[in-house]
């Protein structure tokens, strides 16, 4: 009987055990499920977030905080390589200013598109300026005569980190000095400006004897008879001349048929005025033109083979609006042509010069652009009416930037001399001022008119016509 309990009990428990066996395997089954199935929901997940990070439902440092994915740090990240630039200050003053040129101190050439800070410190004040137009030079004007410290502040821009080894100091005076001075890295070409704006002077265009409203008056009256209609267009007053000629042709006819009817025939009265002492006296002198980008491409021989001895040719100018100092584009070749064919040059600068600092900044473009040239005629300061800058200024003001430029050309031992027209001659520069100078009259009549000081030279047209020049072309009686 004990028997048979004992086998009873034993099968009970090896029930039990069978039966916690089985539900232990069955227990780590689907505990590997719940993994298994977790796992593919990630990578389902992470699929998702793809392809929302694809269509920009989401950016990425969204996904990276998703799955736990920390941002790399600014130190991993790889950064555009930083240059740097020793920039050497250089500093010049005229008359009560100061001009800073920020240079590479490598290349020596001026830094652009760096808007640079620099602070002025004088002996009662201390300024900061900025380079805003970004053009590597910051201009002071109206600056008190006296010492002046300049620092540059460091900067860090287009990659780029500048830096100055050291202040400058610069002595400012309220006396002028008229010699040249470094201009070099200011000079620039027309295709670094807007030329429309820059280069104003109106091209032939007789503007020498009449005077226009709102204009200042010279200091004699215009005779009537010398006025002239500038709106008038050169086709008009071409037509003009030939209406003019033909009623002249027809009056004469009129005049030798009368005669024919009395019985006396009266020719026509001949041209005289070349025969006129006045006038032979006046176009008498050596034969010359002045020319500039405007004349175009020049056959120089063809020139010299009609008998020019000698070119006023402009080397540059400066800008009506901006003020910028431009080479004229044709002036190395015109200079070249010219000399090649055994023409005598002189030059001849337009100015739009404000004030005696300026003039000596011209006549520094002028004496850099003549280096290594043999001059034979004198080099101009040209002074006339172009809508621009330099019409604003008083005539005291004008005759200080004349004597300005005039005064640095001559020191620099070249012959100097101005020229105008005579509206301007007599009302808007005391021409009387520079009787040392040579004069240079603008005035397209027969007879020159204009007795406020002797003239050295007369340009007596703007549409002349010399073979090897395409169009028209200034024309000039030396005295």
């Amino acid at each position: 009987m004990f028997k048979k309990v004992q086998i009873i009990i034993l099968g009970v428990l090896g029930v039990l055990i069978t039966a916690v066996v089985i539900g232990l395997l069955i227990h780590g089954g689907n505990t590997g499920d719940n993994i298994s199935s977790g796992d593919n929901s990630n990578i389902f997940e992470s699929v998702s977030n793809l392809e929302a990070l694809e269509m920009g439902l989401i950016d990425g440092d969204t996904l990276r905080k998703d799955n736990g994915i920390e941002e790399a740090s600014d130190d991993n990240k790889e950064e555009a390589p930083v240059s740097n630039i020793k920039v050497s200050l250089s500093l010049r003053s005229i008359q009560d200013d100061i001009k800073i040129k920020f240079l590479n101190s490598s290349t020596e050439k001026l830094i652009a598109n760096v808007p640079f800070n620099i602070t002025v410190k004088g002996k009662d004040k201390t300024l900061i300026y900025t380079d805003e137009d970004m053009d590597g030079i910051i201009y002071i004007p109206f600056v008190s005569a006296g010492d002046y410290t300049v620092f540059l502040s460091d900067i860090t821009a287009n990659n780029t980190n500048y830096s100055a080894d050291k202040s400058q100091t610069i002595t400012v005076s309220d006396s002028i000095e008229y010699a040249k001075v470094d201009i070099k890295d200011e000079m620039k070409t027309e295709s670094q400006i807007n030329v429309a704006e820059e280069d104003t002077k109106v091209q032939d265009v007789d503007e020498t004897t009449k005077v226009e409203e709102n204009e200042e008056a010279p200091s004699e009256e215009i005779p009537e008879e010398e006025s002239y209609d500038e709106d008038i267009s050169d086709e008009a007053e071409d037509l003009l001349a030939q209406i003019e000629s033909d009623v002249a042709q027809e009056e004469a006819s009129k005049a030798a048929m009368a005669g024919a009817s009395s019985g006396t025939i009266t020719a026509p009265a001949k041209p005289t005025v070349t025969s006129d002492p006045v006038y032979v006296d006046a176009h008498a002198g050596s034969k010359g033109i002045d020319v500039s980008k405007h004349n175009g491409s020049i056959d120089w021989g063809a020139v010299k083979n009609a008998g020019i001895n000698f070119a006023i040719i402009r080397c540059g100018y400066r800008g009506s609006s901006s003020g910028a100092l431009v080479i004229d584009p044709m002036y190395t070749a015109n200079m070249a042509g010219a000399q090649g064919a055994g023409i005598n040059v002189g030059v001849y600068f337009f100015s739009q010069a404000v004030n005696e600092a300026e003039a000596v900044e011209e006549a520094s473009v002028v004496l850099e652009l003549i280096k290594g040239y043999s001059l034979q005629m004198p080099v101009y300061i040209d002074v006339e009416k172009s809508r621009g800058r330099g019409d604003g200024i008083s005539k005291e003001e004008r005759t200080a930037v004349c004597n300005a430029f005039l005064s640095t050309i001559r020191n620099a031992g070249y012959t100097a001399g101005i020229y105008s027209n005579k509206i301007w001659f007599e009302g808007m520069i005391n021409t009387a001022a520079f009787l040392d100078y040579k004069i240079w009259l603008a005035q397209y009549v027969d007879i020159p008119t204009y007795t406020a000081t002797r003239y050295d030279m007369w340009q007596y047209t703007s549409k002349g016509s010399v073979p090897g020049i395409s169009g028209n072309v200034d024309m000039n009686v030396l005295k």
